[in-house]
């Protein structure tokens, strides 16, 4: 009874806690927690820190070499040509003088110079600090066609290179007409068909390309021959092109002088060859084979 009267029970073996040892934990905690923020934080600004320092150095480089004078350029060199106009070429070049080498399209200043006559490739390099290269590939004439009304020197493509003088290789060569000048496209497969025909020419019968004067690829289901002696237009097959040219060869003569000029004769058809001869307006249209 006397122990309910003195309060409650209380264990004297329990640890006591102190006031000053709990803040002392306390503070233990709180520098444990602040050293690991630390940990984390400090590589991510030292980080930060040096990814802005890149940055900098990078602008105030990009800077220095955009708008130093150091870098404009004094001198564009310009491979010598056999064809291709040098004096249009330096016009060119020399539009760059004076511009800083990093900002110069270098693209577009190719582009142009492949405008100028006989250029195929112009290849332009930089040559640090303050020069530029320009390495020029000229067109290799293969042939003639009739552009605009002018007969023209033409590449592997049948692309235009230059007018023709007469004079040169190309002398003998057959002119292509009947190019479609308004579809570049379809005017370079015609020029393929041209260029196989005259492949096929070379390899089957020698000498025999010299003796036509044009190649009038402007159908599709015929290659139209005029001769340099005159005579009727030879229709040949687009692509079977020696169907019936043995024969026509060797009947040519005969033809001539037993049935005279004619308007055409086609080797387009199978074991047979037609003649058209020369009629007048009234009569045109019939057909002796």
């Amino acid at each position: 009874m006397d122990l309910m009267r003195r309060g409650p029970l209380v264990d004297p073996e329990a640890p006591v806690v102190q006031p000053y040892l709990r803040r002392s934990q306390d503070e233990r905690l709180r520098r444990t927690r602040g050293l690991r923020r630390a940990r984390i934080l400090l590589p991510a600004a030292v980080g930060l820190f040096g990814i802005a320092g890149i940055a900098g150095l990078g602008y105030a480089a990009r800077w220095y070499l955009l708008h130093s004078s150091r870098f404009n350029i004094v001198k564009v060199a310009v491979t010598r040509t056999s064809h291709a106009p040098q004096a249009e070429l330096k016009r060119i070049a020399d539009k760059a003088r004076g511009r800083n080498i990093f900002k110069l399209d270098l693209t577009r200043m190719a582009g142009e110079m492949e405008k100028v006559r006989w250029v195929k490739i112009a290849a332009v390099r930089r040559v640090v600090p303050d020069r530029l290269m320009v390495a020029i590939e000229e067109r290799v004439p293969r042939g003639l066609a009739l552009f605009r009304g002018r007969v023209s020197l033409i590449d592997e493509e049948g692309a235009p290179i230059d007018l023709y003088t007469g004079a040169g290789e190309f002398a003998n060569f057959p002119i292509f007409t009947g190019l479609d000048d308004a579809h570049p496209e379809r005017s370079r497969l015609q020029v393929s068909r041209g260029f196989a025909f005259l492949l096929y020419l070379e390899e089957t019968h020698p000498g025999l390309a010299s003796e036509i004067s044009e190649i009038d690829l402007g159908r599709e289901d015929r290659l139209a021959l005029t001769l340099n002696g005159g005579g009727p237009i030879v229709r040949v097959h687009p692509t079977d092109y020696g169907s019936n040219l043995d024969r026509w060869l060797e009947m040519r003569d005969w033809l001539q002088s037993h049935l005279g000029t004619g308007s055409y004769v086609d080797l387009r058809f199978h074991d047979r060859i037609a003649w058209q001869p020369m009629t007048n307006k009234k009569n045109q249209g019939t057909a002796a084979q």
